[in-house]
């Protein structure tokens, strides 16, 4: 176990790196100047200069680069914003805690309906409640967030009033929200544990089970369902890493004070430093995620252990 989490670790370091090139050759490129949008297209040539000097701008591009991955990743540098001055890590700091609650909200609720909804499914395969389940789960991975949380905000807080449009303090800031996130997720779950159900419930050992006189209940949960589990535990991991950093335009709808949102006012005002840091958050949360997932899957799965013994 322990060479398998050692040999998925030392995966995860060039994919960090990768993502870094990749996002900071991106911005390096991309037309307009940072440091006329944190000064004001009115500052004077001199301070314009200062700044591109204070923070590296006017330097070869493999030399902010290297210096970049040299303060990120060997001292937890990664720079400053250009708007507040405040260091990128305090900033997203700031903002994580927001952003971690609303993506456990949301798998949670995915998770609490959907594995419910997907032995449903299976077990009643065909029925009148599995047609109409699967195709609400085929209009929610369908159905873009953005779209479906202004749907929402027009129902619920426009026409009827019940819920704010905005915030996400109290519980009825946090329903919409976390419902417009958990959409795709909550339909993904119901389909996947709906067919990981399918494929164990015919089994050779659930036959014997029910030929032993056993009781539906007892074989559903006792013998089905934890087998069932491995690939669903997989997609719940997966998601989760998804909604932590995919919840950009969610928070953007309604107006929270999460990471997304962070990221989407540091690019229109080109603050660089925080979209570096959101993105590279984005891509070691969705690689940490993925670990955690494999290295459930190992521990379920002694198959997995053995390829590295």
């Amino acid at each position: 176990m322990l060479r398998y989490t050692l040999h998925r670790i030392l995966m995860l370091i060039p994919v960090v790196v990768g993502v870094a090139l990749i996002i900071f050759t991106l911005l390096y490129i991309t037309p307009g100047d940072p440091a006329r949008m944190a000064l004001g297209e009115d500052a004077p040539a001199e301070a314009v200069e200062q700044f591109r000097k204070n923070y590296g701008l006017d330097d070869p591009f493999l030399i902010q680069f290297s210096r970049y991955i040299y303060k990120g990743f060997l001292q937890g540098d990664f720079g400053r914003s250009y708007v507040t001055k405040n260091p990128v890590t305090v900033e997203l700091m700031n903002r994580f805690p927001i952003t971690l609650r609303l993506a456990f909200y949301a798998v949670l609720l995915g998770v609490v309906m959907g594995i419910p909804f997907g032995i449903i499914c299976a077990v009643k395969q065909y029925s009148l409640f599995d047609s109409v389940t699967m195709v609400l789960a085929l209009i929610g991975v369908a159905m873009p967030n953005f779209w479906l949380g202004i749907l929402l905000i027009l129902l619920f807080s426009v026409h009827l009033g019940w819920l704010p449009p905005s915030g996400f303090t109290t519980f009825n800031e946090m329903v919409m929200p976390v419902f417009t996130l958990s959409g795709g997720s909550l339909a993904i779950i119901t389909r996947m544990t709906r067919s990981s159900m399918l494929e164990v419930i015919k089994a050779d050992y659930i036959r014997t089970a029910r030929a032993k006189g056993q009781s539906e209940f007892k074989i559903i949960f006792r013998h089905a369902l934890p087998n069932a589990m491995i690939p669903v535990i997989t997609i719940i991991g997966m998601q989760f890493g998804t909604l932590l950093g995919g919840g950009i335009l969610t928070e953007s709808v309604f107006s929270i004070p999460g990471v997304g949102r962070l990221m989407v006012e540091s690019i229109k005002m080109r603050d660089y430093p925080i979209v570096q840091g959101g993105v590279l958050y984005i891509a070691l949360v969705y690689c940490f995620m993925n670990l955690a997932v494999d290295l459930l899957y190992a521990w379920v799965d002694p198959r997995i252990k053995a390829q590295y013994r």
